[in-house]
């Protein structure tokens, strides 16, 4: 069941090891391509081209972001090629445009199996077929984003503090049918 997962959390560790040692810890056998691939979907392949040893890298917690950690697990977990991808804040310390980049990676994930992103980044979650709106350790409402705009106050209340368009982006495809989200708000 576990080699069916992938998880990315917040707070995502590295091994003190190369770049391509944290990558291929998801899948061994992956060609030199196959991570530069994946490491340009999410927006590290030009950084890691600049670095005088590329892939060969050495990693640890001070020569690398907050942002980058996460998205180099991102690219290990996308690596694995998961049947459900659990996100945990995954988002969290990214800048817009590297958000962006992600979500556009993770859409295309979800066309072949199920993504669960929990966040209190309400914009992480905007394009979900389900959001579950929690408060207290509790679900409070549930449904897409723009039907919660409409039936449940915090949601909504969360959305305008956070200044996220009511109609933000293109609507979900059917592509991400099998995706879900759980949106974390904080006690009021």
């Amino acid at each position: 069941m576990r080699a069916r997962l992938a998880y990315v959390e917040q707070d995502t560790p590295i091994v003190p090891d190369t770049i391509r040692g944290n990558l291929l810890l998801a899948h061994p056998e992956a060609a030199s391509d196959e991570l530069m691939q994946v490491l340009g979907e999410v927006r590290l392949a030009d950084k890691i081209e600049t670095l005088d040893d590329g892939l060969d890298t050495l990693l640890s917690s001070t020569n690398v972001s907050g942002g980058e950690r996460q998205r180099i697990a991102l690219a290990r977990a996308l690596l694995a090629t998961p049947d459900v991808l659990l996100l945990d804040e995954a988002t969290a310390q990214l800048d817009g445009l590297t958000e962006a980049a992600v979500h556009a990676c993770i859409r295309s994930l979800a066309s072949t199996g199920a993504v669960v992103t929990i966040a209190h980044r309400l914009s992480t979650v905007l394009d979900a077929d389900t959001v579950l709106v929690m408060e207290a350790g509790r679900i409070r409402a549930q449904g897409r984003h723009k039907e919660l705009l409409v039936s449940d106050p915090l949601y909504r209340d969360l959305v305008e503090s956070l200044r996220i368009a009511a109609h933000a982006g293109p609507t979900a495809s059917e592509n991400v049918a099998r995706s879900a989200a759980i949106a974390l708000p904080s006690r009021r």
